[in-house]
């Protein structure tokens, strides 16, 4: 990949953006990531090994926890962050195209 294809590649999403549109997914997407990554893993990072279960059946300390957590918070927070980059990623596949057509 080359500087001049880079150059090429922001100036097209850059013809295609507001000022507001390009602030508000750089502060949405890396506001996310670094949330995620940096709070997200450290607070959340062995929930499960904490829970008391009521019973001491084998296995109930799963069965409890699924029942009260069906999904990781950290899970869900990187499935957000998947479904609100994914526009984003799309756009950039289709200027890529569009300045691969033009070439």
């Amino acid at each position: 990949m080359s500087w001049s294809f880079l150059t090429r590649l922001l100036e097209e999403i850059h013809n295609h953006s507001t000022f507001v549109g390009k602030i508000w997914l750089t502060v949405l997407i890396v506001f996310r990531i670094v949330l995620t990554a940096v709070g997200g893993e450290s607070i959340y990072y062995d929930e499960q090994s904490k829970f008391v279960c009521n019973t001491e059946q084998p296995g109930c300390e799963n069965v409890c926890y699924d029942a009260f957590a069906p999904l990781s918070h950290v899970r869900f927070w990187v499935f957000q962050i998947i479904l609100v980059a994914t526009p984003s990623v799309m756009y950039l596949g289709y200027a890529i195209h569009k300045i691969a057509k033009m070439e």
